[in-house]
């Protein structure tokens, strides 16, 4: 059996917000969603994911990296869909582990560079960073019901998210100022 909404603990935050962006690949037809945090280099430990989605984490719980196979042909036009507001600063870790989640329905704006993932329909209570540009809805149980990705970008053969890794890299690391 699968989940419908990944299981999260929420603390207060522990450090700067990380850099995140949405990178669409045009040959392959896939979203990628790097996370990269300042003060480490996370390494793969674990997923959780479906037909459509992966979503993948370091040894101690925070998303690194996020796989979305639907092509965007597929996502849903959802008129009016904007920015969330209202969203908080927190230290989000994932305590579901190598398992099945269900696919999520994926719905986007026109111009397709900002898209809603639902894993449930459970209201959520509180929107959370979990990176610049990536916000997750969290329900009162602690559940994520939603992922916000805004920004998209279109990419072709890798050349704007090695760009963007270059980037954060070699420069002098400027943190993000966050909100909270």
């Amino acid at each position: 059996m699968s989940l419908e909404a990944p299981k999260v603990k929420v603390a207060p935050p522990t450090g700067l917000l990380p850099h995140g962006r949405g990178f669409y690949q045009l040959e392959e037809e896939v979203l990628y969603l790097p996370i990269e945090y300042q003060s480490e280099k996370a390494k793969f430990f674990s997923y959780l994911e479906s037909g459509d989605i992966s979503l993948q984490f370091g040894r101690e719980g925070r998303l690194i990296f996020i796989e979305l196979t639907l092509p965007r042909r597929r996502w849903i036009y959802l008129p009016g869909l904007s920015p969330l507001d209202n969203i908080a600063g927190g230290d989000i870790r994932f305590l579901d582990f190598r398992q099945e989640i269900a696919n999520p329905s994926v719905f986007c704006d026109q111009f397709r560079q900002n898209i809603f993932i639902c894993f449930g329909d459970i209201i959520p209570t509180t929107n959370y960073y979990l990176a610049q540009n990536l916000i997750g809805q969290i329900s009162a149980s602690e559940h994520l019901i939603s992922i916000f990705v805004s920004d998209i970008v279109d990419d072709i053969a890798g050349r704007e998210i090695a760009a963007w890794r270059k980037t954060l890299r070699s420069a002098i690391r400027q943190p993000i100022l966050s909100p909270f």
